[in-house]
C-alpha cells in the first residue's frame, strides 16, 4: 500500500483530523512523526527486499534461457561458462566497478571466442 493509500485511509477514519489538532513539537505530535517515520522505513526495506527478490527471479530466469540457447547451439560447457560469466559482469551495472567489469568482460568474450 502506497503513502496515499494510507493517508486516505487515516483520513476516512478521522485520525487525521486528531492529528492536526497537536502541534508537530507537542508530545502527541512527535509520537505521530516518529511512529510513521518508522512504518515508512519498515515499508521501504519490504519494498526494497521485494524488488530485489523480483531482479533476482527474472535475471535467473533470462539466465537459464540464455544457457538453454547457447547448449542447443553446441557451445561446449568451457565456453558456455565464460560467455554467461560475461553476461552476469554486464547485466548489472555497479558504479565503481563498471569500467573493471566491462574489461573483465571483454576478456571473458575474447577467451570464449578462441575456444573451439
Amino acid at each position: 500500500m502506497n503513502r496515499k493509500e494510507r493517508r486516505s485511509q487515516l483520513k476516512a477514519a478521522g485520525i487525521l483530523k486528531v492529528k492536526n489538532m497537536y502541534g508537530v513539537f507537542s508530545e502527541v505530535g512527535q509520537l505521530w512523526y516518529k511512529k510513521t517515520a518508522e512504518e515508512g522505513a519498515k515499508l521501504h526495506a519490504q519494498n526494497q527486499e521485494a524488488n530485489q527478490n523480483r531482479l533476482e527471479a527474472m535475471l535467473m530466469q533470462k539466465e537459464a534461457g540464455i544457457k538453454a540457447s547457447y547448449e542447443a547451439n553446441g557451445y561446449s560447457s568451457e565456453k558456455i561458462e565464460l560467455l554467461l560469466e560475461a553476461w552476469r559482469l554486464t547485466v548489472v551495472k555497479y558504479d565503481y566497478t563498471y569500467r573493471e567489469d566491462r574489461k573483465t568482460a571483454r576478456k571473458l568474450l575474447s577467451k570464449a571466442a578462441a575456444l573451439k
